[in-house]
């Protein structure tokens, strides 16, 4: 008789989809034989695919322990956090009016009325309706008359009235999104039932290309772009369109847009067809298409033959003769010898990356397509009109996932859940999430402009992002004792920017973030074992413009297990009187002159009129969530009777990149 262990190994993997999760462990519990199928990444990658409705991740394919841990995990860990520009109350945060804080007490927040410098979680639980689970975070950039608008809480997206909305309880082919894509200023979505939504500015309208049949034909995926809107249809290829089409003039359905749409030639080829298709053939020279993405006027896409190719996406195309797409050669080693295999492709605006299967992540730019379209590419060329890839010694085989790209900087996601800042961060927006300039960001290696307000990492030098609050306050705590006068202040004086005083020492700031980089990686030592995941794993990272958002499973308990690593005693142990604050960070204990009384009073005067005016305006959503916060952080900070191992540590003396040593009078941390 046969049994089940007598199946060919296929129909194993094909049975087991079927099954759900307690009825598959039960299953590969039974035997050892079945027991090596436990952790089948096939299983658990399209389990929590299809009930988180992940977006596909080809860098984690066959990783079946992440699957797994990701299933059991994003019931309940999963948290939105967002940093940058805020100047449109569009993080999630609303419009923070955030209280001037008072003399004597501690702003180590970076955050300020229009930006936001530190990872600040998004409160889900305050939206107007629940938001459930959320298991993908995608960014946009909005421009025009709408720029200052914002949006200060969640909304969720809406269809026609006559396509019903998909609920809890009811499942609605037309209107269940499986997978979508943001743009500048639109967003993408492909139902379950094939169908493709576009939404600009909250108004949806089903899609309905007129010279492609999507009915009869297979749309796998949509990807929205800075200036155009596209799709991947089977047997068509790439087929776009402007982003901000109108409607056709006599369109009978009010909730469709029927628009004409320009298709990539040579994209429609299927690897079954492609050995059926002569050799000189444009499909049979590009490949099947296996990844694009759209770029400021361009869409680039790689190919099951390791090819990358960009088309300049120009609207309308010429009836007669389009162009068809060019070969992007810069990418492929000199050397025939090596091992090139391309796994994905991923970019937004002006910047993409290129990732291989060897661990190599090679970086391109808006210059390098512009060269290659213009036909004006020299790959021996070392002049600035001819650039090569560009590729950062840090990114490259170290487990490097996914990359976000905004305008100035962009975020590297590591398979570990740690998470990468690179570029820039202008007018101080705190788009890398490292702080501000003149915020604790020096200690991260942040080097202010003189003249301005931007900020900028080193070149190719990249700063974990931290969440904890715990370590945004011992920045703060060894930035203030760096401003102090003392032993320190000879080093303090290199690195923090003061205005009217010479410019910051980039060697000595480099080599500060280079040590609380490495003080960092020791948070969890003790807690996390080797190989273990963090207390926040970054799940997925989005970019554009000048902010950043990610999605991060949070274990809160080992979190607090790491903080309290941190702890000494308790101050009150030392005789030390713990100040008492009110909710607004003022202390009204042990205020003895006459003046300070009077300052204290003006200053609670002119907040009271402040909010009274917000209220008015109905804009008080927004300062309730940082009232609070900040009052949470005035009772840690100012009256928090905790004696952390930092509190007794000096501020650092390295001996920096070139030799020299920084001044003072206690021994060189090496």
């Amino acid at each position: 008789m046969t049994t089940l262990l007598d199946l060919p190994t296929d129909v194993l993997y094909t049975i087991f989809p079927y099954l759900d999760p307690a009825d598959f462990l039960v299953l590969t519990s039974c035997t050892k034989t079945l027991h090596s199928y436990r952790q089948d990444p096939n299983y658990w990658r399209i389990l929590t695919r299809t009930t988180f409705r992940i977006p596909p991740q080809p860098l984690l394919q066959a990783d079946g322990a992440r699957w797994q841990w990701l299933y059991r995990r994003l019931r309940t860990q999963t948290q939105l956090y967002t940093w940058g520009s805020n100047g449109c109350g569009n993080l999630g945060h609303g419009f923070l009016n955030v209280p001037r804080v008072s003399a004597g007490q501690h702003n180590w927040a970076d955050i300020n009325t229009r930006n936001i410098g530190w990872p600040r979680k998004v409160q889900l639980d305050d939206m107007p309706e629940p938001i459930g689970i959320v298991a993908d975070v995608q960014c946009g950039v909005r421009r025009g008359r709408d720029r200052n608008s914002g949006i200060a809480q969640a909304k969720r997206l809406t269809f026609p009235s006559a396509y019903p909305s998909t609920t809890k309880n009811r499942h609605e082919p037309s209107t269940a999104i499986r997978q979508y894509s943001t743009g500048r200023a639109h967003i993408l979505g492909l139902a379950d039932d094939g169908k493709v939504w576009q939404w600009n500015n909250e108004e949806s309208r089903l899609v309905k290309p007129l010279h492609v049949d999507v009915t009869q034909k297979v749309v796998t995926h949509v990807v929205a772009g800075w200036d155009r809107a596209s799709m991947f249809v089977s047997g068509t290829g790439i087929v776009y369109w402007p982003y901000d089409t109108p409607l056709r003039a006599g369109n009978a359905e009010a909730d469709a847009i029927l628009i004409d749409t320009a298709t990539v030639p040579g994209t429609a080829l299927s690897q079954s067809r492609i050995s059926r298709e002569t050799s000189d053939t444009l499909g049979a020279r590009i490949g099947e298409v296996t990844n694009h993405i759209l770029l400021e006027n361009y869409i680039v896409f790689i190919t099951s033959l390791n090819k990358v190719f960009l088309y300049h996406a120009v609207f309308p195309l010429p009836d007669l003769d389009p162009p068809a797409p060019i070969e992007i050669t810069a990418f492929y080693p000199s050397s025939s010898d090596c091992t090139f295999e391309i796994q994905d492709i991923q970019g937004s605006f002006r910047s993409f990356a290129i990732f291989t299967k060897s661990g190599d992540v090679l970086m391109g730019n808006r210059a390098m397509l512009d060269a290659f379209n213009s036909g004006i590419y020299d790959s021996t060329s070392t002049e600035s009109s001819h650039p090569g890839p560009t590729v950062i010694p840090a990114l490259q085989n170290n487990s490097i996932t996914s990359i976000a790209f905004g305008d100035h900087h962009f975020q590297a996601l590591r398979s570990d859940g740690t998470l990468l800042a690179y570029g820039a961060d202008p007018q101080a927006c705190g788009a890398l999430g490292v702080g501000f300039p003149e915020g604790t960001g020096p200690l991260r290696g942040l080097i202010a402009d003189h003249f301005s307000s931007n900020g900028t990492l080193g070149r190719n030098i990249g700063r974990q992002v931290w969440f904890d609050r715990l370590m945004q306050r011992w920045l703060g705590e060894m930035k203030e004792k760096a401003g102090m006068e003392g032993e320190a202040k000879s080093r303090g004086d290199m690195i923090l920017p003061r205005r009217g005083q010479p410019a910051q020492n980039a060697a000595a700031v480099t080599a500060v973030g280079d040590y609380f980089e490495r003080e960092g990686k020791k948070w969890e030592e003790g807690i996390v074992e080797e190989g273990g995941m963090g207390s926040y794993f970054v799940l997925k990272v989005a970019a554009a413009g000048w902010h950043t958002a990610a999605l991060v499973l949070v274990d809160e308990e080992q979190a607090e297990r790491s903080r309290q690593m941190h702890v000494v005693r308790d101050k009150a142990d030392d005789g030390v009187k713990a100040e008492k604050y009110d909710w607004h960070g003022g202390t009204w204990e042990d205020i003895d002159a006459p003046w300070d009384q009077l300052s204290k009073a003006l200053m609670w005067l002119r907040d009271s009129i402040w909010r009274l005016v917000r209220m008015f305006l109905g804009l008080r959503e927004g300062d309730k969530k940082v009232e609070a916060e900040q009052k949470d952080m005035n009772q840690e900070e100012q009256g928090d009777p905790t004696k952390y191992t930092w509190n007794d540590q000096p501020f650092p003396r390295l001996r920096m990149a070139n030799g020299e040593v920084m001044p003072g009078g206690i021994e060189i941390t090496e």
